[in-house]
């Protein structure tokens, strides 16, 4: 009878392990522990069930589960330990980034924004305080957990070759566009700051002007992805992009017309008076460019 009750709950501690686990990890989603928390608790448990393994080691009792319990524990103690770089108290500051022309004589100006991570704070004033007025802060996001463990996860699948980054897309989208790469295009894909995606069109507008295929005088704000068929995909910090733009007195801003309808909210709400177009393609972009001229 014991016998067959064990081998019926043989595998109890494993699924244990799993439920403990995805419990405490819905209730760091949540917000209501740290992540910090979470990593004690997966060590608590590892530790736990090494002890038990050495306290039954002479005993009849099967170990297999106890075993596989104590390796998955120590493996998500592993996968989950880059949350303890992030604390309770963390923000995500959006400031000012002087726009780029990214290849000289173009009159093709990037736009980003720079993103800061800051923690152990007590409110957004003392973050202000951090900045001069050169700095020009936009705005002040608390951080959230869930936004760290997306961000923990993909540094992590990164890493093994799982994922391809924001960046190395961008990269391989605008080289196939082209069907060609240059000095300027590998440079500014080496740079250690770069996160993102969104100079994928100001990089195609300005190596075709380099090129001779067209010409611009203009100095034109430019921000947009591009697919590697030229579409002109949707980008993130539009608004603070548009006050960059607008600041550094650009007449005319290029973006995806999928951030025209947000952009002309920002734009009427602020009072600005730069003109923003919304394209689709590249071939769009340089027409309008063109027109423009």
């Amino acid at each position: 009878m014991n016998k067959e009750f064990e081998m019926k709950n043989q595998n109890l501690p494993f699924v244990a392990t799993i439920l403990l686990y995805l419990t405490e990890l819905c209730l760091y989603l949540a917000g209501f522990i740290s992540g910090t928390f979470l990593v004690k608790f997966l060590l608590f448990m590892g530790v736990i069930f090494i002890i038990f393994l050495f306290i039954i080691r002479k005993t009849t009792i099967s170990k297999r589960a106890f075993v596989y319990s104590t390796i998955l524990s120590l493996l998500l103690l592993i996968y989950e330990l880059p949350l303890t770089l992030f604390g309770e108290n963390d923000y995500l500051v959006t400031r000012y980034s002087e726009p780029e022309e990214l290849i000289k004589g173009s009159s093709i100006y990037l736009l980003s924004v720079q993103i800061d991570h800051i923690s152990n704070v007590s409110n957004e004033q003392e973050i202000r305080a951090m900045y001069n007025d050169n700095q020009r802060v936009y705005e002040i996001i608390p951080g959230t957990n869930f936004k760290f463990y997306k961000d923990k996860n993909l540094s992590i699948f990164e890493f093994i070759g799982l994922y391809k980054s924001e960046v190395e897309k961008s990269f391989e989208n605008v080289t196939t566009y082209l069907k060609t790469s240059s000095y300027s295009i590998d440079e500014f894909f080496t740079r250690d700051e770069n996160i993102g995606s969104s100079a994928g069109l100001a990089l195609v507008l300005s190596s075709n002007i380099d090129q001779g295929k067209f010409q611009n005088n203009i100095p034109i704000a430019v921000t947009g992805a591009i697919s590697k068929t030229g579409e002109v995909k949707k980008v993130g910090g539009i608004k603070e992009k548009i006050q960059i733009a607008n600041e550094d007195e650009f007449t005319h801003m290029i973006i995806p017309i999928g951030n025209l309808t947000e952009a002309n909210e920002v734009k009427e709400r602020l009072n600005l008076t730069i003109e923003i177009i919304g394209v689709r393609d590249v071939d769009e972009a340089i027409k309008i460019i063109r027109g423009l001229n």
